[in-house]
């Protein structure tokens, strides 16, 4: 193909392909999205409003019907005005009804007509009789009158209950139809585009390969073999218009211009010794030939003690992803290894992890001089990811665990119980009024009172137990291992006593905790999870609230009772 000589052109080859594919796809889905929003347009703009307004008309007759009847049974005028009010709406909504229908030529005109002239009717009558009704000692006297209102009244629900079924399964069926078109569309436009993306990757992929992959694996190939100091071969000469072709050429001229330079020890040396990464070479029997000045500092070595030290007395299997003999047996076959966590040993027997890198490198004859290896300090980085998982499961003002943390070990202490059938118990707590606490006193003031509470509720519990800030001024409390539920209430008492003594930072007004308490295993044997646990600790809470505060109520399946 002399038109593909240079990249430009390959790689417009390969675009134009694509490009023309795109366009037979985007105009067959521009039609399917124009039929699509018509639709929509209509539904939006015509079914929809007009269900809208036939719903709302329903609905305000419905209410003048109940003025009428309240007025009658009352007497109370306002009724009788307030049923007027709602004529003037109802009138507004079927006159726009009958526009909107006439304007678009809908079926339902006809009918909407009706409606509102037969509307027009009943209220006329209904405003006069109501009204003499409202005026008559006597509501009896217009018994007739009422029973005829009351007819003509029922056939009107059920026209205005009609119309307005009718305009909804209107837009209800134009939303169907719209989801069936958009499915069939849906499927034509996913077996448009697999067809388009089967023919597109088949063609750029042979051209791709043909006239770009192969010839640059053919430069990697060069590379890779000077990287291992390997000799390589001269490219063919090939048309001068082909930069890939020419690529290559140029590279081996680079290659052969290479060995006529000699690098200057000293400059090396000045780049090994300025790295901040620690550079530690090896021979092939995997002793320490050379190292710079960030390897020293690292390991806490003198260079005179590295040197020649085998390697294995610097590199520890700790904490390490594969074993020492496999990551040295892998570099001495030619593969390299890029970021791989370890531990490295310094002269005082400390372990620092790493991330480590290495590599053979070989001479101009292609045999293998050793092994060059990196290794970055990770100890910052580790704190870091620490710090954050820290972050995640603790509660940054009271030091506890957060309820992330607290789920967990809940689901945790559940197995355990499960395994060794011992009782365990939750506790949820509140503080009595806190917002009243921060209205006053302010947020400064409120925060110190949570990190208190946090404090006395960790001395009031065994260090075996799971004290942890589910949110603002709620907490909960894990209670394990426990003999019966009294041991719970005991607790629970401690608390109590505990919270109410005087806050130093609050003076002398008493603050006061409410705690509710759920057990597993439960008393009617019930088990359940952490969130059954929570929810019904979370139960009795509420229920000590209620009672006023200040004390704590074990969950009980009558709690779960509806109040009458």
């Amino acid at each position: 193909m002399k038109l593909l000589t240079n990249i430009r052109a390959k790689v417009w080859s390969c675009v134009s392909i694509a490009l023309v594919a795109y366009l037979l796809a985007t105009i067959a889905t521009s039609i399917c999205n124009v039929r699509t929003t018509e639709s929509l347009t209509r539904l939006e703009e015509i079914n929809f409003p007009l269900a809208l307004k036939g719903e709302k008309a329903f609905t305000l007759f419905n209410e003048q019907t109940k003025s009428f009847e309240t007025c009658l049974l009352t007497g109370e005028a306002d009724e009788l005005a307030k049923a007027k009010l709602h004529h003037e709406e109802i009138s507004a909504l079927l006159n726009g009804l009958a526009q909107t229908a006439s304007g678009h030529d809908l079926g339902t005109y006809p009918q909407l007509l009706a409606l509102r002239d037969s509307y027009e009717d009943y209220f006329n009558l209904a405003a006069e009789q109501y009204m003499q009704a409202y005026r008559t000692p006597d509501p009896f006297e217009h018994t007739q009158q009422m029973l005829r209102i009351g007819k003509i009244r029922g056939r009107l629900t059920a026209s205005f209950e009609r119309i307005s079924t009718q305009l909804t399964e209107t837009v209800i069926d134009e939303i169907k139809d719209n989801k069936v078109r958009t499915a069939n569309n849906s499927k034509l436009l996913i077996i448009l585009f697999v067809v388009v993306l089967i023919v597109i990757t088949m063609a750029i992929n042979m051209l791709a390969n043909r006239q770009l992959i192969i010839p640059l694996q053919k430069i990697k190939e060069m590379i890779d073999n000077v990287a291992r100091g390997k000799v390589i071969e001269k490219p063919q000469i090939c048309h001068e218009g082909d930069e890939i072709c020419s690529l290559g050429l140029s590279f081996w001229n680079m290659t052969e211009e290479l060995k006529k330079i000699s690098v200057s020890k000293d400059y090396l040396d000045s780049i090994i010794s300025y790295m901040s990464d620690s550079l530690i070479v090896l021979s092939p029997a995997l002793v320490i030939t050379r190292t710079n000045q960030s390897a020293l500092n690292l390991l806490s070595y003198k260079e005179e003690d590295l040197l020649n030290l085998p390697v294995q007395n610097i590199f520890s299997e700790y904490g390490a992803a594969a074993t020492f003999q496999t990551i040295f047996e892998e570099l001495l076959q030619g593969k390299s290894i890029t970021n791989l966590e370890m531990m490295l040993r310094t002269s005082d027997n400390q372990h620092i992890p790493i991330l480590f890198s290495g590599a053979t490198f070989y001479n101009t004859s292609g045999r293998m001089e050793g092994i060059i290896c990196l290794a970055r300090d990770i100890r910052e980085l580790k704190e870091e990811l620490k710090n954050r998982e820290a972050l995640s499961n603790y509660d940054p003002l009271t030091h506890l665990p957060n309820r992330n943390l607290l789920q967990d070990r809940l689901s945790h202490t559940i197995r355990g119980a499960k395994r060794s059938s011992m009782t365990i118990a939750v506790l949820l707590l509140d503080l009595d009024l806190f917002s009243a606490v921060i209205s006053t006193k302010g947020h400064e003031t409120g925060n110190l009172i949570l990190q208190e509470t946090a404090r006395r509720l960790q001395m009031s519990v065994r260090e075996t137990d799971t004290v942890a800030r589910m949110k603002r001024d709620q907490f909960a409390i894990i209670l394990t291992s426990l003999s019966s539920q009294k041991d719970a209430e005991l607790v629970s008492g401690k608390i109590l006593k505990e919270i109410s003594k005087p806050f130093q930072t609050f003076g002398a007004e008493p603050i006061s905790i409410s705690i509710g308490i759920s057990f597993f295993p439960a008393e009617d044997g019930g088990e359940g999870d952490s969130n059954t646990l929570l929810k019904s600790a979370e139960i009795a809470l509420y229920e000590a609230k209620k009672h006023g505060g200040n004390r704590f109520i074990l969950f009980t399946r009558e709690l779960l009772a509806p109040r009458i």
